[in-house]
């Protein structure tokens, strides 16, 4: 069996994604992928607040059992020195919703001669059937350990009830990127999904997650109109992840961040959750980013 090393890079919730697919890997082929810093990211310090940095949780890969090829080590050098010679299998653009029937990727062209018992794997491989239910319950453990001391994460968890709402209203680096098909999602889609919950059942508060509360003040103002908004404010990416993971009602967007609370929410499967159908301006019919029991609008 080669050996396979699997490109790790994005945020915490790509970072997610591909050790989901990595966890798929292991599972399909019987064999465990090695993570890859090929962009030579830095590690994460899980105690900042700081939003905007993309450093690799390797924290959460050792969690997951699997190993980090470090940019320093002398495997990472000969696989940079050999890399025009490793069979590369790499995800095609904006097609990061769409389930593989073949396990990997296309294999890209190279006319060179290639290595035999080696392959580099990348893409962000956001399809829900990747997912495996073993798989979210250890994210949801590792996110429980990691997030539970602080007093304030304490405080807002005793907040939380079965009829409250969650919402994330992603800004960040999502305003720069609008040109590579990237959406913002404003009020309209969350009054939207927020009057589809209360449909099926009264709404308690609704809890605001976001990267940037400054940039959604006028999302919030017509909000607050119908809803008693809580803004969760204060915590680091873990601990706003973990807290996302205490509801059972959700409205979300576009950032895989928030998806993984739902996905790995303490409700398992009964949570209800609005998702919108074409979470990428670029969309395609063979898309499956959620579970059938979402529901998308």
């Amino acid at each position: 069996m080669k050996r396979i090393y699997l490109s790790i890079y994005g945020g915490l919730g790509n970072q997610l994604y591909i050790l989901a697919y990595a966890d798929y890997l292991q599972r399909m082929l019987g064999t465990r992928p090695y993570l890859l810093n090929e962009l030579q990211r830095t590690k994460a310090d899980t105690s900042s607040l700081d939003r905007t940095r993309r450093d690799l949780f390797s924290e959460l890969i050792a969690y997951l059992g699997f190993q980090f090829v470090d940019t320093d080590s002398r495997e990472f050098r000969l696989l940079k020195k050999w890399e025009r010679h490793i069979k590369h299998y790499q995800e095609e653009p904006n097609k990061h919703g769409i389930y593989l029937q073949n396990i990997l990727p296309p294999l890209q062209e190279n006319h060179r001669w290639t290595l035999p018992l080696v392959c580099r794997v990348s893409g962000y491989f956001q399809s829900c059937h990747y997912v495996g239910t073993d798989f979210r319950m250890r994210v949801s453990k590792f996110l429980e350990r990691h997030a539970t001391s602080a007093d304030l994460v304490r405080e807002y968890t005793s907040m939380i009830q079965p009829e409250d709402v969650a919402i994330h209203l992603r800004r960040g680096d999502f305003v720069a990127l609008q040109h590579t098909g990237i959406q913002l999602f404003g009020a309209e889609h969350y009054t939207k999904g927020l009057a589809l919950q209360a449909q099926q059942q009264p709404i308690g508060r609704v809890f605001v997650f976001s990267d940037d509360f400054e940039a959604i003040g006028e999302e919030l103002s017509l909000l607050a109109n119908n809803y008693q908004l809580v803004l969760v404010k204060g915590l680091t990416p873990l601990q706003d992840l973990f807290l996302l993971t205490c509801f059972r009602r959700y409205v979300l967007a576009n950032s895989t961040f928030s998806w993984w609370g739902a996905l790995c929410s303490k409700y398992g499967d009964a949570v209800k959750v609005v998702v919108p159908k074409k979470p990428l301006l670029i969309s395609y019919p063979e898309d499956s980013y959620f579970p059938p029991s979402w529901e998308q609008i």
